[in-house]
């Protein structure tokens, strides 16, 4: 017997500005339309392709360094600069903590993928040399949005398209290329589709690999540590945060294990004074000079705020927040109150943007202000080299506040979208429903 199609929810039936998007391919889907006759494997494979042209157009626009090199001040006046080439400065090395390697500044799985695109690149002239790893590490960020955009559509399959905002973000094309965050973002959105498909320890211990990618998948943990307590769910809640412990113990051995220090590259970042995007780089903007050790201690200060944001809002029965909401309210809190919010930041959120189901009319007017300040940042950076022709520090710090509010706004959609749909109002057109998100043991 014939199995029945699983009837999907459509974007383009409920979100203005997807359905008007889609005015260019034939409109809207019809009411008797044939959805749901492929699985959710067919979207992320298109959304995967499409994802891919956007960071051909991030390669284009990094075409001047592209053709001339990432040297300054001419990477920050044609906003080509990328974190990526600079793994070719060092000569090829024995481990990524050798002197001059990525484990000084980067954690232990970046540094480690860093090391190894670097050990493929084959040695030649530097600017040949630096083309090579930007082309590689080109390729390995496109397979890594793959992941993301598969996790993401398997994580909903009932609506896969909503994997379009990781695939075809605007963001993709300033921040994609600018480092390896997209490894930690996979394997966040790996982590989160363990954890729907009721596997918590698979779950914790992809979150953990996560955090030895960069720090903000920390998060998640937390959210999904509290979505487990509040629902008295103590076997899932001690399997994901058991993997958790293993995957991060782990990462940490790697690092020792040939002999370097895994911890290095947060005493950098303890050592750091605020950086680009930084609401306290606001308020050095405005005369009042932070040292090192109080930034840390309010980026410190920021984590435990997001905590008891997180414990607040996964307790109050009038919102009762998923683990997708609950970690993009805590991630904002994170952000805005740390040392630095890079370019590449923005990645974090577009998987928890999708499995929210906010509509696009706030991800393209988040993702607007993104690019503007994606000008903004290099313009400023290059104020060491030019006065003249960078931007002046009160035009930077309004971008930046404008930046951050943006970010608080997609985190109070975010809640503003839980409870519509605890109030039994209508499903938004990405059909996300909560429970999904609340997997069991």
């Amino acid at each position: 017997m014939p199995r029945t199609p699983v009837r999907l929810a459509v974007p383009s039936r409920g979100d203005g500005v997807v359905a008007q998007a889609c005015e260019v391919i034939g409109g809207v889907v019809g009411r008797y339309a044939g959805v749901g006759r492929r699985p959710w494997t067919f979207a992320a494979a298109l959304l995967s392709a499409a994802a891919s042209v956007f960071v051909a157009l991030g390669v284009l626009q990094k075409n001047h360094c592209v053709r001339s090199g990432w040297s300054t001040p001419g990477s920050l006046w044609r906003a080509c600069y990328s974190d990526l080439p600079g793994a070719v400065t060092a000569q090829h090395l024995s481990d990524p903590w050798a002197t001059g390697g990525p484990g000084e500044s980067q954690p232990v799985l970046t540094a480690y993928l860093t090391w190894l695109v670097r050990l493929l690149t084959p040695e030649g002239s530097g600017l040949v040399e630096q083309r090579f790893y930007f082309a590689a590490a080109a390729i390995v960020i496109v397979l890594l949005i793959a992941v993301t955009v598969a996790a993401v559509a398997a994580t909903l399959p009932r609506s896969p398209w909503v994997a379009a905002h990781v695939a075809l973000s605007p963001v993709l094309i300033t921040a994609s290329l600018m480092s390896y965050d997209m490894l930690g973002v996979a394997l966040m959105a790996l982590g989160v589709l363990a954890w729907t498909r009721r596997h918590p320890l698979m779950a914790g211990t992809l979150l953990g690999a996560a955090t030895m990618a960069r720090t903000f998948p920390a998060v998640v943990i937390v959210a999904i540590a509290l979505v487990a307590w509040r629902e008295r769910r103590q076997t899932a809640l001690w399997r994901v945060l058991s993997g958790a412990v293993a995957a991060i113990a782990v990462g940490l051995i790697l690092g020792w294990a040939v002999g370097g220090d895994p911890l290095a590259s947060y005493q950098v970042w303890s050592d750091q004074s605020a950086g680009y995007g930084s609401s306290w780089l606001v308020v050095q903007i405005a005369g009042l000079d932070l040292p090192a050790a109080a930034l840390t201690a309010l980026a410190v200060i920021g984590w435990v705020l997001a905590l008891v944001v997180g414990v607040y809002l996964a307790t109050d029965r009038e919102r009762n927040l998923d683990v997708a909401h609950l970690s993009l309210v805590m991630l904002v809190v994170v952000m805005v109150t740390g040392k630095s919010v890079s370019v590449q930041s923005a990645l974090w959120l577009l998987p928890l943007i999708a499995l929210c189901g906010l509509r696009w009319r706030d991800h393209l007017v988040w993702a607007g202000i993104e690019l503007a300040s994606f000008a903004a940042v290099w313009m400023y950076a290059g104020t060491s080299f030019n006065e003249n022709r960078s931007l002046p520090g009160p035009a930077y710090a309004l971008l930046t506040v404008l930046r951050l509010l943006a970010w608080i706004g997609l985190a109070w959609q975010a809640v503003a979208t839980q409870r519509r749909l605890d109030e039994g109002e209508a499903l938004p057109p990405t059909g996300v429903r909560r429970p999904i998100l609340s997997a069991a043991d």
